[in-house]
Parts: C-alpha cells; sequence; structure tokens
C-alpha cells in the first residue's frame, strides 16, 4: 500500500513538474523577450499549482528559467540537419548560401530574435558547463554539420571555434560596429560576417 503511495506521488511529482515547465515556456514565449517581468505567481496561476510547488521545485525562479531556456533552445537545435536549415519564419536562407554558412546564420537569426532566453541560456552555460548543457547540444549540432573534409579533431576544433564565435557575437553585437566593422543587430551584416568567419575556416 505505501509503496503503491509513493508512486503515484512520484508521478504526480512529475506531472506537477511538467506542467510548470510547459506554463513558463508558453509565457516565455509571449513575453516580447521581458522574461524578467514573468512573476512566480504567474507561472503558479498559469501552471494551476501553488506558489510553494514551484520553489519546492525548482528551488527559485532563476532556476525554472534556465530549465525552461535550456529546453527551448535544445528543442530548436534538434531540429538542423547538415542538409536543411530551418527556415527563418517562413523565409528560406539567402539563396547564396549553403551548407555551413546558412547554418550558422539561422542560429543566430534565431538569437537575435530571442535575445534574453538566448542570454539567460549563455551565461547559465559558461557558469555551470555540462555536456548536455544548450551549448554542448549546438556544438554537436555545428560538429555534425561540418564538411567531412578533414580530420575529426580538426573538425572539433573549428565547431568550437565556431560556437565560440556565435556566442561572443552575440553577446557583443551592441558594440560589434566599433569592435569589428559589422553590426551584428543588422541581417546584411552579420550575413556578410559569417560569411567571412566560414572563409577563415576554410569551412564555407
Amino acid at each position: 500500500m505505501k509503496e503503491g503511495v509513493a508512486n503515484h506521488l512520484d508521478i504526480s511529482d512529475i506531472d506537477i513538474k511538467e506542467r510548470i515547465i510547459r506554463a513558463t515556456i508558453s509565457l516565455i514565449e509571449n513575453s516580447d523577450g521581458l522574461v524578467e517581468n514573468i512573476t512566480v505567481r504567474e507561472i503558479a496561476r498559469k501552471a494551476g499549482v501553488a506558489v510553494g510547488l514551484i520553489n519546492y521545485h525548482f528551488l527559485s525562479k532563476q532556476n525554472l528559467l534556465e530549465t525552461c531556456v535550456q529546453r527551448i533552445i535544445s528543442q530548436f537545435m534538434a531540429g538542423f540537419s547538415p542538409d536543411k536549415s530551418p527556415e527563418d519564419e517562413g523565409e528560406r536562407a539567402d539563396k547564396d548560401s549553403h551548407g555551413i554558412g546558412s547554418f550558422t546564420k539561422s542560429v543566430f537569426s534565431f538569437l537575435l530574435k530571442h535575445p534574453e532566453i538566448s542570454k539567460i541560456s549563455m551565461l547559465g552555460d559558461l557558469s555551470h558547463p555540462d555536456t548536455g548543457s544548450n551549448s554542448s547540444v549546438s556544438f554537436r549540432a555545428i560538429f555534425k554539420a561540418m564538411p567531412e573534409t578533414e580530420a575529426e579533431d580538426r573538425r572539433r576544433i573549428k565547431s568550437f571555434i565556431l560556437l565560440s564565435t556565435i556566442q561572443s557575437a552575440f553577446l557583443n553585437r551592441q558594440i560589434s560596429a566599433e569592435l569589428l566593422g559589422f553590426d551584428l543587430r543588422l541581417k546584411e551584416d552579420y550575413s556578410r560576417f559569417f560569411r567571412l568567419v566560414a572563409d577563415i575556416l576554410q569551412i564555407s
């Protein structure tokens, strides 16, 4: 009897935790980038749970947001393949781009459209490195998209350099014109920038 009750509680806990995550993701996606304005009470109301349960399962709102951001970006990255880049709001990538170049611009375009959750994800990954983090998932996706024309160790290093460049370019986009001569908030500039990066790394 006690074992049955325990199993029931475990299932219930998983269900409650998932409801909280789904409710939070819905609020994030409709926050217009103002993730910091989402309150624990708002999350609890949307999930139909008590505020205490959010603190019980996630300890803090920041931990909950990081969990949800990880899932959002992981789902996005899972849609990538070496042969197909995701469509950009119904528009295909530039016709003069293909392969890793198109892939990279698609990733950067996603980051620019979701700046708050992207920043949360990157800073969280830097603070708590993990092989299951979004940065690690992104690295593996980039490595998978790399043309297999070189030894694996070189492709891994190039993938790491490209990922680091994408993240640094995003985090420094506000001052990129002064630093790099490219305004990475503009599609034309970040397209040219990443074409040049791909050319320098000899992966275009």
